[in-house]
């Protein structure tokens, strides 16, 4: 993939929708991507405590919240739709209409690349039905996921490509190069697991990874962790900020249990601790 040219925005609350505009019109501008919005309106689960006039009202005030929200989500984007210059395109999904998760995910699996914000406690919540976790677990597509305080206007200047040689790890690398084969040659380290002091290996882990992107026209730097700490996800966020990245690329680790869905480790600090957009995939 040489570029994406389907840039999906799943907006989950009204809180960063500017940014996430404003992030999507950075890459699409680069790329004449066109961009989707999306908010699948979440579904009115009745409170079973309520009767008659009761039920009636709170029915009223939840529908008139979502309204609100969804026009001020709406608002922003079309701004950003009429200032652009670029095809975007507003969709909505009402999971009381089109009932069942998969038809809400349909949009992104159609994506070249997902943009969604990471809530936080406190976020105006509007219990969407297309969350991280199903973007993660049931869509194939690489998410970026773009933190409640991240005020930057543009994401791929400098990345950290986190790299462990494993399936996930490979696809995000590969997934991003789009992004990393679009910003200088020095601007791009892959940070690796350190050798063991007990293995033959000459090389760092990164190697042949950097090899590869070389031939995209990248000379990415290799920095293998310190190791020091059984927090991986630590040592890789402050390689981010040590190198000044605006991007972290990684593999989403985790799996799911009956729809019950446990991130990883490392993938779970990294999510809750990132203070930039990373592009997950898995």
């Amino acid at each position: 993939m040489d570029s994406y040219k389907t840039i999906l925005i799943v907006f989950r609350s009204p809180d960063q929708a500017e940014r996430l505009c404003l992030i999507a019109d950075g890459l699409a501008s680069m790329r004449q991507s066109h961009v989707l919005g999306f908010h699948a309106r979440p579904g009115l689960s009745v409170n079973v405590g309520l009767r008659g006039n009761e039920l009636r009202e709170w029915l009223d005030n939840k529908r008139k919240l979502i309204a609100e929200q969804e026009d001020n989500i709406k608002a922003i984007f079309e701004h950003y739709a009429s200032s652009s210059g670029q095809n975007w395109q507003w969709r909505t999904i009402d999971p009381d209409m089109m009932p069942g998760g998969d038809t809400s995910l349909e949009l992104a699996r159609c994506s070249d690349l997902v943009l969604i914000n990471r809530l936080e406690h406190g976020s105006t919540l509007m219990d969407p039905d297309m969350t991280l976790e199903q973007l993660m677990f049931e869509t194939g597509r690489p998410v970026i996921v773009v933190p409640q305080n991240y005020s930057g206007q543009k994401i791929g200047q400098r990345i950290v490509v986190a790299w462990n040689g494993t399936r996930e790890a490979s696809r995000a690398a590969f997934d991003a190069l789009p992004l990393v084969s679009n910003t200088s040659a020095d601007s791009v380290r892959l940070v690796c697991p350190p050798i063991p002091e007990n293995s033959s290996r000459q090389l760092p882990l990164g190697a042949d990874l950097a090899e590869a992107l070389a031939r995209h026209g990248v000379a990415p730097e290799i920095k293998p962790l310190p190791g020091r700490h059984s927090d991986a996800g630590a040592e890789i966020l402050a390689e981010c900020e040590e190198f000044d990245a605006d991007l972290l690329v990684m593999g989403a680790y985790g799996h799911s249990r009956l729809r019950e869905y446990v991130f990883g480790g490392t993938t779970e600090t990294i999510l809750n601790d990132a203070s930039i957009p990373v592009l997950l995939s898995r």
